[in-house]
């Protein structure tokens, strides 16, 4: 027999998920009738982002930790909504690299978790130079992938989400600094045993 959908367990696990989604329709329906079409639309967009955990669970077969939840949660608030559905990014465009800054932190851990998982399904033990090389590598093509994706967009509906090469630069070398403190703390875990957060994404593996 299949696990039960709606426990309260499991409206606990996606509590943090359904709030953002909450957040995202309220403000659209206002946007809509306040006519700001555009705001209207970026925070439609927004909520399908909510059921990434949800997608990536049943695909993987594995329970996603809530704190990595709450970290993406915050990252989608603080980045589109507040950014770009609020005016944040044109009203401060210093804006822009923090929210760049912040999603490393997210992504970083996220890249760990899948690296924990990947080590214990296939019950290998990897190097933590191996590790720290995935992290590294993986997150600045994560950066690299963002920009590109800003460079089209510019180009195909003459935007200017890239002002120039400074601000390019800019942003990749923010969302990747977070990467090389969190490789560096992931090191001093590995070899005694400092930052236990680390063992919630490394060891603690929990198939659904």
């Amino acid at each position: 027999m299949g696990p039960q959908i709606f426990t309260l367990s499991t409206l606990k696990q996606y509590a943090i998920m359904g709030g953002a989604g909450l957040l995202f329709a309220i403000s659209a329906i206002v946007f809509m009738f306040q006519q700001m079409w555009g705001q209207a639309g970026i925070a439609l967009i927004l909520l399908p982002t909510i059921f990434v955990p949800l997608l990536l669970e049943k695909w993987l077969q594995f329970r996603m930790p809530v704190s990595l939840q709450v970290q993406y949660a915050l990252l989608l608030v603080l980045g589109p909504y507040v950014g770009g559905t609020l005016g944040l990014y044109i009203a401060w465009p210093p804006w822009d690299t923090v929210v760049h800054f912040y999603s490393g932190i997210p992504i970083s851990f996220a890249i760990i978790r899948a690296l924990g998982l990947v080590q214990q399904k296939y019950r290998i033990a990897v190097p933590v130079w191996f590790e720290i090389f995935v992290l590294i590598a993986a997150k600045t093509f994560i950066a690299f992938i963002w920009e590109i994706g800003e460079f089209s967009f510019d180009l195909l509906f003459d935007a200017n989400t890239q002002d120039d090469n400074f601000d390019t630069m800019t942003d990749m070398i923010a969302g990747i600094t977070p990467s090389l403190f969190i490789a560096s703390a992931l090191v001093m875990h590995r070899r005694n045993g400092r930052f236990k957060y680390f063992n919630s994404l490394l060891t603690h593996w929990r198939a659904i």
